[in-house]
């Protein structure tokens, strides 16, 4: 089971990590150790995962082919899904820039 992270500092974490994969675009293998950590993270809101394995190779290999654009666009979508999920305050996560 992936590590629990209890209390309010879990979204800023999240964030963190898939702004980190982003800016690693377009190198395949930064991009996998920060998925890998968010493959770590447990969402309570969705059951799972904050990325799950199938989603993590997907993206890797989009890297790996050149496709990076599909890669950004399937990290974003799973992002968005998550910022939306989460409600510590009744409203969605806003990042903080």
């Amino acid at each position: 089971m992936g590590r629990r992270r209890e209390g309010r500092d879990l979204p800023e974490i999240v964030t963190q990590l898939f702004e980190r994969a982003q800016a690693q675009f377009p190198d395949p293998q930064a991009v996998n150790r920060t998925l890998l950590e968010l493959s770590k993270l447990y969402d309570a809101a969705s059951g799972g995962f904050i990325v799950e394995h199938d989603l993590r190779r997907d993206i890797v290999d989009h890297l790996r082919q050149g496709r990076a654009e599909e890669a950004r666009q399937a990290l974003q979508e799973r992002f968005d899904r998550y910022r939306t999920s989460f409600r510590p305050d009744g409203g969605p996560l806003t990042p903080q820039p």
